[in-house]
């Protein structure tokens, strides 16, 4: 298929913290990504069509694969929008709804919808996605797995092309390398016999669940690059991808609560910096502060908006980072950035050429 070897294909959920973020992203880092949005209603808007124009918003004229949030939770009584969404989880007819939905969307490369489909369905699915002239993409989830794995693939080898990619995706984990058996078990057992040249997303999150624990800082490493190696060196595939969550994690049911302790998050290339100290009681400055004090994390030359954000909260958060959101988008904005060139060199020389929006 037509997605290089160097694409990162983060996935993404449709929430503000993740669009707003990749929105203020360079065009040059958005020609680095292949993005994996999942479909669900966009704040308060009243149709799927608002998801769909806000995504295009911050990812404009440019192909993404497009997934339903399985994570997203339908409350009863629902809204119009939720019972629009409920219709594209429907799978009968091949899950026709969903792909009314993707006919209508020409950016939109579809993943298969795989639950309860036997070989005609997913062939019909695939054969719609073809004559659309789009690229498709076979999406399989940690604890999510498929009954009809074996059915899948002989429906894929039937095809008799390599046009598409398969994303593994492990989900959240305390640690990435855990779940190399499950991906290498996957690539060197039912998946073993697809086509080689197909390229193989490997995608996992370990952002961390809670931060009560860090007092003052700390610097939290995340193995998700190895993961991908390991990968890579024991199975037969030409093109294995790094996939990630863009520093965040599946959507979980939210309950009540305090607000959070204040605090700025900062990515490396294989780790997120956290400042905060809620003993000493942190406003977004003062962690800011902390994190520019660190001349062995903080970069302050990749001349993008998710630093810029950091350095002005330093100096007057009332026009940058005042809310934990805007931490996030900061976060999720550098993340995306340091990922999309990975092991670059010289990314601070780089003419981005485009102003950020405060």
């Amino acid at each position: 298929m037509t997605l290089p070897t160097d694409k990162y294909v983060p996935t993404l959920a449709v929430r503000a913290s993740e669009l707003n973020a990749l929105e203020q992203l360079p065009a040059k880092s958005k020609d680095r990504l292949r993005p994996l949005f999942l479909l669900a209603p966009w704040a308060t808007a009243n149709t799927l069509e608002k998801a769909i124009g806000r995504i295009e918003k911050a990812y404009p004229k440019r192909p993404y694969f497009l997934d339903l949030d399985r994570d997203y939770q339908i409350p009863e009584p629902s809204n119009n929008v939720q019972e629009e969404l409920k219709t594209l989880y429907d799978p009968s007819n091949a899950y026709e709804n969903w792909r009314s939905f993707i006919e209508i969307h020409p950016f939109a490369q579809p993943c298969i919808q795989l639950s309860q489909q036997a070989a005609p369905d997913l062939m019909l699915q695939i054969n719609h996605a073809q004559t659309l002239g789009r690229e498709f993409c076979i999406r399989i989830e940690h604890g999510r797995e498929p009954d009809n794995l074996d059915t899948l693939v002989a429906v894929l080898n039937s095809l008799g092309t390599a046009d598409y990619a398969i994303i593994l995706e492990g989900g959240w984990t305390e640690d990435p390398l855990s779940l190399s058996l499950w991906f290498l078990g996957l690539l060197n057992g039912t998946l073993n016999d697809i086509d080689a040249n197909v390229p193989i997303v490997v995608s996992c999150t370990s952002m961390l669940k809670g931060f009560t624990d860090i007092e003052t800082h700390a610097n939290i490493t995340f193995s998700n690059r190895e993961l991908v190696q390991q990968i890579a060196a024991q199975t037969n595939r030409n093109t294995v991808l790094y996939g990630d969550w863009g520093s965040t994690r599946p959507r979980v049911r939210q309950g009540g609560g305090q607000r959070p302790v204040d605090r700025i998050d900062y990515p490396t290339e294989n780790s997120w910096f956290i400042a905060r100290d809620k003993d000493a009681g942190w406003t977004f400055k003062e962690a800011a502060q902390e994190v520019l004090s660190q001349p062995n994390i903080w970069n302050g030359k990749l001349n993008i908006w998710g630093e810029h954000m950091i350095s002005q909260t330093a100096i007057n958060p009332a026009f940058a980072i005042n809310t934990p959101q805007k931490n996030v988008a900061a976060r999720v904005n550098i993340h995306l950035h340091l990922q999309a060139f990975y092991g670059y060199g010289g990314l601070d020389r780089i003419n981005f050429d485009e102003d950020w929006e405060d």
